[in-house]
């Protein structure tokens, strides 16, 4: 009557699944991280092309109200002919990461 089977997981076989279930977490925690810096990348470039395209389309006339604070911007120009120039616009975001886009002005006169 003593005779009892006793069912259920040892000691060694909890740890071991505790240390897999933790190392696949790890590796889960780690590729949220990944998507969420490339996510944050992708935005900054995106954001950092609009902002670009909104000084050339107002270029002469540039407005630091479009420049969000800790990025930088720079505007060049060069002559192509004597009726057109090549203007320039480099965003630099506070990641380090540059833009650059270019659009012709010409005076048709």
């Amino acid at each position: 009557m003593n005779n009892k089977n006793f069912a259920g997981f040892s000691l060694i076989e909890v740890m071991i699944t505790t240390l897999l279930f933790s190392i696949i977490m790890l590796g889960f925690i780690n590729y949220q991280q990944a998507l969420l810096n490339k996510h944050r990348y992708f935005a900054n470039n995106l954001r950092a092309n609009k902002i670009a395209f909104q000084l050339l389309d107002s270029y002469p006339y540039t407005s630091h109200k479009i420049i969000p604070s800790g990025w930088q911007y720079k505007i060049t120009s060069k002559i192509y002919n004597t009726e057109c120039k090549m203007v320039e616009i480099t965003v630099s975001t506070p990641s380090k990461q540059v833009i650059k886009q270019q659009r012709f002005f010409c005076d048709l006169h």
